[in-house]
């Protein structure tokens, strides 16, 4: 998901790419508490027909779900933000763990996009001073080179 603040001049423009989270907090634990029920009802069924291995089984499957849906919240607020202020260029990554923080020279900065024959764009990044920076963690293909081909015209008036 893309969200991009901006006015039509170059002087201050900001992108902000987030993953898509179509569950809250609160659906979440509900979906999680449902599929665990229904898990333990069919493994308790199967306990009383002698069946008990199954029980171990239904454990290790509902703490795997427990785990993943636990990472996929921890992750939810993670984002990456591109913002273009006169001749600056700053990169942001926020994740649970850390904050990142690349500072670029709008004039040197070179939009890298490599996009494969079929259309597939595989990565975006910005190079300048030998460090290249990849942005679009969180974006789709399309909205890679649609954000790609954005900054290359928004760079323009800083690039040759």
């Amino acid at each position: 998901m893309v969200d991009v603040v901006g006015s039509a001049s170059s002087l201050h423009y900001a992108i902000t790419g987030r993953p898509n989270c179509s569950l809250s907090a609160a659906g979440t634990c509900c979906v999680f508490l449902s599929i665990a029920t229904i898990t333990l009802i069919v493994a308790f069924g199967f306990f009383l027909a002698g069946a008990w291995v199954v029980l171990p089984f239904a454990g290790a499957e509902l703490g795997a779900l427990f785990w993943s849906l636990r990472y996929v919240c921890l992750h939810a607020g993670d984002y990456e933000r591109l913002t273009i202020d006169h001749d600056k260029v700053l990169v942001e990554h926020h994740t649970t763990k850390q904050d990142v923080r690349f500072e670029l020279n709008g004039y040197w900065a070179r939009v890298i996009l490599d996009c494969q024959p079929n259309g597939y764009c595989r990565r975006l990044a910005l190079r300048s001073h030998g460090k290249e920076i990849e942005f679009g963690r969180f974006l789709s293909s399309e909205e890679r080179l649609n954000v790609g081909r954005l900054l290359k015209s928004r760079l323009g008036g800083y690039l040759s």
